[in-house]
């Protein structure tokens, strides 16, 4: 699929971008840090993986209403 010129969903794919990139940190962060307790830990990661989850959803659903998303597909 080819990206759309669309400034909104540029931004919503960059909002996704940077989630996903904190989720998966979060998943994969460096040893040397302070460990949290489970439970902070659990709850920071839903956190996180939730608002990846928004972003993903909010780009979707942009892209299907917009008409020059819609185009360039």
């Amino acid at each position: 699929m080819a990206e759309s010129e669309c400034a909104v969903y540029k931004d919503l794919k960059d909002r996704e971008t940077r989630a996903h990139a904190a989720w998966t940190s979060f998943l994969y962060r460096n040893e040397h840090k302070p460990k949290l307790s489970d439970r902070a830990r659990r709850r920071q990661e839903k956190e996180t993986m939730e608002a990846y989850e928004r972003a993903h959803k909010a780009r979707l659903a942009h892209s299907k209403t917009c008409p020059v998303c819609l185009s360039s597909f």
